[in-house]
């Protein structure tokens, strides 16, 4: 994807398709016409300022050095891609392979790759997720008790950065998986539906994420929501902002402007505070 060979266009256009959107939706996206990107794709129109370069990347959710094809192959972003196919490996084995390890030990392992993660060192992340993943699948195997939330933190740790890499379909399956063991914890399967929303918007699928996004946050903080302890409210808060995005890239800006007005409520009466079921950064 985005050799050196190809032109910008034909990036712009292989990237367009990877995120699964149409030319229409990708102009709309843009405040562009469909004539304008067809013209880019076929390199009749050149892309020679950089700020329209930018706004692309955007939409397309990745680094304008992709689009330009500038960007050197450094150690941590080849290391990163070359470490998908471990984690992908990780995720398809679903008996725990590794020793159960303490939940203070594992905690501390969780947090530091959450903060490796937020600091973009994306290789390292990748290096780490398969052990964490056996480690936090096997606590949750042979001590239950306080594991899933952090299995539920190493899933969504590994979505997201599987998104981050490209790799959309891999972090939708790492998101569903974290569902799977929040099981009936309307916080720990919140947490894992930001995961969720995420994935799929990603993948294109904007209606869906909107749908599994609030319907999250229905159940995390049910109406009246101030009622709500305001860590749930919080939390209720990041999913209604990933409900945004999703309504907004699907085409939906009124949506989207009720979704966030919602949001901004809440984060008015608790603050800005952080995600504290420690699901990560919110989205």
């Amino acid at each position: 994807m985005g050799g050196d060979d190809l032109p910008v266009g034909r990036r712009v256009a292989r990237w367009r398709v990877r995120r699964r959107m149409s030319q229409q939706v990708f102009a709309d996206r843009l405040g562009k016409s469909k004539s304008w990107v067809d013209k880019v794709e076929r390199g009749v129109r050149t892309l020679d300022r950089y700020s329209v370069i930018q706004e692309i990347a955007e939409v397309l959710r990745i680094d304008p050095a992709l689009l330009l094809g500038t960007q050197l192959p450094s150690s941590d972003r080849t290391g990163a891609l070359d470490g998908v196919d471990g984690l992908r490996a990780a995720l398809a084995r679903y008996d725990p392979t590794a020793a159960a390890v303490s939940s203070a030990e594992l905690e501390r392992h969780v947090a530091h790759a959450w903060l490796t993660y937020q600091h973009a060192h994306y290789a390292q992340v990748v290096r780490a997720l398969p052990g964490l993943l056996d480690a936090a699948r096997s606590r949750h195997a042979t001590v239950p008790e306080g594991a899933a939330e952090l299995l539920v933190r190493t899933y969504r740790l590994s979505s997201s950065v599987l998104v981050k890499l490209g790799e959309a379909d891999l972090g939708w399956l790492a998101a569903d998986r974290a569902v799977a063991v929040a099981g009936d914890d309307p916080a720990l399967a919140g947490t894992a539906a930001v995961a969720v929303g995420q994935a799929l918007r990603a993948l294109g699928r904007g209606r869906l994420a909107l749908a599994v996004t609030v319907a999250a946050a229905r159940r995390v903080a049910p109406r009246p929501v101030r009622d709500a302890p305001p860590v749930r409210q919080a939390l209720c808060g990041t999913l209604l902002i990933e409900a945004a995005l999703a309504a907004a890239e699907h085409g939906d800006p009124r949506r989207a402007d009720e979704l966030i007005d919602l949001a901004a409520g809440i984060a008015v009466r608790v603050g800005a505070g952080d995600d504290r079921r420690r699901g990560g950064p919110p989205a």
